[in-house]
């Protein structure tokens, strides 16, 4: 019994086989993702739609080699697709449901631009519906191009990412979406998993673009046909002639999935362009300020996430690397070196702020980045790049901070995932002091892609049972 599990996301994509019955990846494949224009924050939904599917016939290629090596001529069953997929960002699709405009991802900033009464779209959203509303949420990406007319005569709907994939590989028309991906557009009910279609409405937000929501047992976006090429030597097949499709889960959710083993007991971080600490707790309890998030199952996710993760990491070796340059006229392995220089040198008295890509909420007060508490003896590239790692790990545990205390209590461990933390030691080590907690590595390195291959043994094999 083996699943197809598929990440879309912001500078890469991935699919895997997984092995259900295993529990592991049999193979990884990935490719890059990429913006339409250097600087912009669009991505061309076609094209990663067409990605995927190269992807996919490269596994199923690997996967009739594999079987046809191992002389296996019984059926192998293929129990599904689940699809993984970058949150906050929208595209829309025409009433045949192609793509009517480039996907405007989450890191979209049109949301922060000045609309009426010194209020920015985001803000004057957050004031009118009662709800957070940050740049980048599809729901305010939609209010900005309505406002400004940008929105094509031939849009019908919006949705994710991954939404749309499933789309494609159906055939489907209809705009529908996980709870997962609904939350991340903001202005949804959460405990309902439904918009809040009469606030938007009420606060000049043309709600007919709205996709529909799927039902908690309603997991299947359709099927897909495959091709006879998986056909084996000697007769069989790798796969059915068709499978399912589940709707697209939000990356954070399926990351979580992926990684997490053991839900009750671990804090996951993870740190790829951006970082994110999570948490799950079966209790609903809106404090204000917490992201909360839908969780597949039953439950829910407490969130922290952030604008800094690896880039603000790879923006200081871009920093050495051009000095190094500059004064030597030679290029170095600045990562190498960064770790060899800091590794031994555990703390700092320097103290860095590495907010450089600011903060998804425009009204959280706090220091603006920088570099605080320089001296002659702290003045040295070793304390400068541990003082960074410090204080991207003083990062995520201020958004921890803000959990409440029964969601945190009882946490014995922080499992780790992502290559911003899993390729960098020092980072490491400053979570674990930070946090107080030991820090474990998930040994599924394609965590969100296995999140969905996963996903795929609670929506089809045990019938919509709560994934745990």
């Amino acid at each position: 019994m083996i699943s197809l599990g598929i990440d879309i996301g912001t500078t890469s994509i991935c699919a895997v086989l997984y092995d259900l019955t295993e529990d592991k990846i049999m193979r990884s494949v990935s490719a890059p993702n990429s913006f339409v224009n250097t600087g912009s924050y669009l991505q061309d939904p076609d094209r990663i739609v067409s990605v995927v599917k190269e992807l996919y016939k490269e596994l199923m290629m690997e996967l009739k080699l594999w079987t046809g090596e191992r002389g296996t001529r019984k059926d192998m069953t293929l129990a599904g697709v689940g699809i993984s997929s970058q949150m906050h960002g929208i595209l829309y699709t025409d009433s045949m449901g192609k793509a009517a405009t480039p996907l405007y991802t989450w890191k979209n900033e049109d949301g922060n631009k000045e609309y009426r009464d010194g209020l920015t779209y985001a803000r004057y959203l957050t004031k009118k519906v009662g709800l957070p509303f940050y740049t980048g949420y599809g729901s305010v990406t939609h209010f900005y191009l309505q406002e400004t007319g940008q929105i094509p005569d031939n849009a019908a709907a919006f949705v994710g990412i991954g939404d749309y994939l499933a789309m494609q590989l159906t055939g489907s028309r209809k705009a529908v979406v996980h709870k997962t991906m609904a939350a991340s557009f903001g202005g949804c009910h959460l405990e309902d998993g439904r918009f809040e279609l009469e606030k938007l409405a009420a606060a000049g937000v043309d709600i007919s673009y709205y996709p529909v929501v799927a039902g908690a047992k309603d997991l299947t976006a359709g099927s897909m046909k495959v091709e006879s090429e998986t056909d084996l030597p000697g007769g069989g097949r790798a796969v059915p002639e068709s499978v399912p499709v589940l709707y697209a889960v939000g990356d954070n959710q399926a990351s979580f999935l992926g990684a997490v083993r053991d839900q009750e007991h671990s804090v996951s971080i993870n740190v790829g362009t951006g970082s994110q600490v999570s948490v799950y707790s079966r209790e609903f309890n809106p404090i204000a300020g917490n992201d909360i998030r839908p969780w597949i199952g039953d439950g829910y996710l407490y969130v922290g996430a952030s604008l800094n993760g690896g880039k603000v990491y790879e923006r200081l070796a871009a920093f050495f690397a051009e000095v190094c340059e500059k004064f030597t006229g030679q290029k170095t392995d600045t990562y190498k070196m960064m770790e060899h220089l800091a590794v031994k040198k555990k703390e700092t008295g320097l103290r860095a702020v590495p907010t450089l890509y600011g903060s998804r909420k425009e009204t959280e007060s706090g220091q603006e980045a920088g570099i605080y508490g320089l001296n002659p003896d702290n003045f040295h590239p070793e304390d400068f790049i541990r003082s960074f790692t410090a204080g991207m790990a003083r990062e995520l545990f201020s958004l921890y901070s803000t959990f409440p205390d029964m969601v945190c209590v009882g946490k014995t461990q922080i499992v780790a995932s992502g290559n911003g933390i899993r390729k960098n030691t020092l980072l490491r080590e400053d979570v674990e002091r930070v946090f107080g907690l030991p820090v474990i590595f998930t040994d599924r390195e394609e965590e969100a892609a296995s999140g969905a291959a996963l996903y795929v043994r609670r929506a089809v094999i045990e019938g919509g049972a709560e994934c745990r």
